[in-house]
């Protein structure tokens, strides 16, 4: 049940005023005299939290069981508590220790600011090392964009054939993906504590949503750009090398298009750019245009399943990268316009 009261606000100084609370609420909540309570400004209002609600609410230590041998899940469950802000978690493995390694491996290279701080036979307890929220969002989907736009550029060159090495865009993928759950991990911050919001260098908590929006959408351009690596590394394993094929620089030259659209779509929400996402949205019909025509051509040109199957695949991948850049630019519109 909600209950209200209207009180009278009083002035006590030069620089400060006072407000009675109902001892009823102050009790219920376990605040006394001498008691130390939080208060947040919001926005709109003022939240009143003891401190030691406040803690368990953002930030705090937290304990995980391990129940099977997964390491994945393990890892998920450890996201789950760096999401929530805990500062510290404690992993105990049980009979499950024989994966203890594993996980220790992926967290380290997924969580960013991840360290073990102590490790035992069956456990580890592993401390998030914060930067300050001083962070602007912005400056990280900056960065996240930089690591995309240079995965996707590298799998397009290794696809026309320029000799570089598949596994270097694979590996880079664990780069975007320790940005992004940072970038959540300040967006859950800044939505309990608005304070923060300055900080981050956000006008409100609708900016702030939207920038996550963003980071998801960068995130999974980024997933297309590994997965292009991805098909030319298994096409070299199996058969041959995909750039022996007449349609590769076609698609190629698509890959370019789609990444400088995309590149333009992010900086356009960076720079509160208007007029630049609309442009990105006028691209469609021409984007479009250009993806059936190389389809057209794959599937005219004879080539063996292996090779004609996985230029779609690649096909694909590039289209969808050019469907995030519309998503981010229609987010654009709907925050800035």
């Amino acid at each position: 049940m909600v209950e209200e009261e209207v009180r009278k606000v009083v002035t006590t100084g030069r620089s400060s005023v006072a407000i009675t609370i109902p001892k009823r609420w102050l009790t219920a909540l376990g605040i006394g005299p001498g008691s130390h309570v939080l208060l947040r400004f919001m926005g709109n209002y003022i939240a009143l939290a003891p401190m030691g609600g406040a803690a368990k609410a953002w930030g705090g230590n937290n304990s995980i069981g391990v129940d099977r041998d997964d390491p994945e899940y393990v890892l998920r469950k450890v996201i789950t508590q760096y999401l929530r802000g805990a500062s510290e978690v404690r992993v105990r493995f049980g009979d499950h220790v024989s994966i203890k390694g594993s996980v220790k491996g992926l967290v380290r290279d997924r969580i960013s600011g991840a360290e073990v701080i102590e490790e035992g036979a069956d456990y580890l307890v592993i401390r998030f090392v914060m930067p300050t929220p001083e962070i602007p969002i912005k400056r990280l989907l900056n960065r996240m964009m930089l690591v995309v736009l240079g995965m996707a550029r590298d799998a397009i060159d290794i696809l026309r054939g320029s000799g570089g090495d598949p596994e270097d865009v694979i590996e880079r993928d664990n780069e975007v993906d320790r940005l992004y759950l940072l970038v959540e991990r300040l967006v859950m911050s800044g939505l309990i504590d608005q304070a923060v919001l300055s900080k981050l260098e956000v006008v409100d908590s609708r900016e702030l949503v939207n920038s996550l929006m963003v980071a998801k959408s960068i995130e999974r351009a980024g997933d297309h750009a590994w997965r292009i690596a991805q098909v030319v590394r298994e096409t070299q394993t199996l058969c041959c090398k995909l750039v022996e094929s007449p349609i590769v620089n076609d698609i190629a030259d698509l890959g370019s298009m789609a990444i400088d659209l995309f590149r333009g779509s992010v900086l356009s929400f960076i720079n509160t750019d208007v007029e630049g996402a609309v442009k990105t949205l006028d691209m469609r019909l021409k984007m479009r245009g250009r993806s059936m025509d190389v389809i057209g051509k794959i599937y005219s040109s004879g080539l063996p399943v292996e090779i004609g199957g996985r230029l779609m695949m690649i096909v694909e991948s590039i289209r969808r990268m050019s469907e995030y850049a519309y998503d981010v630019a229609e987010i654009t519109l709907d925050t800035y316009g």
